[in-house]
């Protein structure tokens, strides 16, 4: 999901789209493997007995500034606030006057630097920093953020159609790349070359 260049975050709520001001730097994956540790009585190690894996989940940070509009980024601030609260639609914020409802919890559907197709992501935290507030005495608007920066964490719906068309294309990229991973030692080999970490000069040595 890119536009012009840009990354693309939707609201699966809403479907209203927020497009990136910056394409995120770095995209950082977790996905806990879980493990019940049993005591071995007399022995010097514990047993590790497998009971299944967590959501995996992401972290990004996402920047948006804008010095020209009186409103600052305040508009990027109310797109990423509804991600942290339930999200009724207009005529459920009029029932709830009547009585409290159960949502579902926010949902966005995100792609950029993570999996092959957009997928569905449970909104886990966001947290937003707000700076360079306006102060121009011209305005006559004080203490609007003209500068946020949102850190959003997500955790993978693992259950959607989207997710298994995902995997299958994993499924594919993990055989070319361990394919790769053989044909690249066997070229350096035959190149009588020595491999290096990056930024570091190759150096050939004999086989």
């Amino acid at each position: 999901m890119t536009a012009s260049g840009h990354g693309i975050i939707i609201n699966a709520s809403t479907g209203l789209p927020w497009i990136f001001t910056y394409n995120p730097e770095k995209v950082t994956s977790d996905k806990k493997i879980n493990y019940f540790t049993a005591p071995n009585i007399g022995g010097s190690h514990h047993e590790k007995f497998f009971t299944g894996f967590e959501n995996k989940e992401i972290s990004l940070d996402l920047n948006s500034n804008d010095f020209e509009s009186p409103l600052g980024v305040t508009d990027t601030i109310a797109y990423f606030d509804e991600l942290r609260n339930p999200s009724p639609g207009l005529l459920g914020i009029a029932g709830s006057f009547f009585g409290n409802e159960n949502f579902p919890p926010p949902q966005v559907l995100f792609q950029f630097g993570d999996s092959m197709v957009p997928l569905f992501w449970d909104v886990l935290d966001v947290h937003i920093e707000k700076s360079h507030f306006r102060s121009g005495a011209t305005t006559g608007i004080l203490g609007i953020p003209q500068r946020c920066e949102i850190t959003l964490k997500l955790s993978l719906d693992e259950n959607s159609i989207l997710f298994k068309a995902n995997q299958i294309a994993k499924k594919a990229q993990a055989i070319k790349g361990s394919v790769s991973s053989i044909q690249k030692e066997a070229l350096f080999k035959s190149k009588g070359i020595e491999k290096s970490r990056p930024g570091i000069s190759y150096t050939s040595r004999s086989f």
